[in-house]
């Protein structure tokens, strides 16, 4: 995954580990054996779009440098985000659920990189018995708008950007 979804993605992570957090990227869970404590795999599991405006037309953005104008576009979307919290089996199960719970105090406050939490899920903690490890699944569902600005000369779209923010 690259460009705005994954740049969005990566805050993610970021927001975990400044709260004290150990996150990394989506893995497999093989390569999570190799964590001596928890830690919480982030990936992108579904994105829903919607029509954002006329033909998806957002208005002119205005750039504040140098006064060039450019349309910009975009659609209302709903990004979900599952977050597998991995454990090794030496620290069991409640050290998985509680990094678990960590994780979802951290989106219910916090949101996710900036988008609200629209809904926060945690499953039950479950033993992978081939990888050695805890596991517990949580959901995070936001809402945001893709936005893309369209280039005039180049007749292209640029600068793809996840935006949203917290009330």
């Amino acid at each position: 995954m690259n460009g705005a979804l994954d740049r969005w993605r990566r805050l993610v992570v970021e927001q975990l580990q400044e709260s004290g957090l150990n996150a990394v990227a989506a893995m497999e869970s093989a390569r999570a054996s190799r964590w001596r404590k928890a830690v919480t795999a982030v990936s992108l599991s579904r994105v829903v779009c919607a029509p954002g405006g006329f033909k998806d037309y957002l208005g002119v953005w205005v750039d504040p440098e140098t006064g060039t104008e450019s349309e910009v576009y975009g659609r209302g979307t709903e990004l979900t985000l599952s977050l597998d919290v991995f454990a090794p089996r030496d620290g069991g199960e409640g050290v998985c659920q509680t990094a678990a719970e960590a994780v979802v105090e951290c989106l219910v406050c916090q949101g996710a990189a900036g988008l609200a939490a629209l809904e926060v899920q945690a499953g039950r903690v479950a033993f992978l018995e081939a990888e050695g490890l805890y596991r517990q699944e949580v959901s995070c569902r936001c809402k945001a708008w893709l936005v893309a600005r369209m280039d005039n000369e180049a007749g292209v779209f640029t600068d793809f950007e996840v935006r949203g923010s917290l009330k």
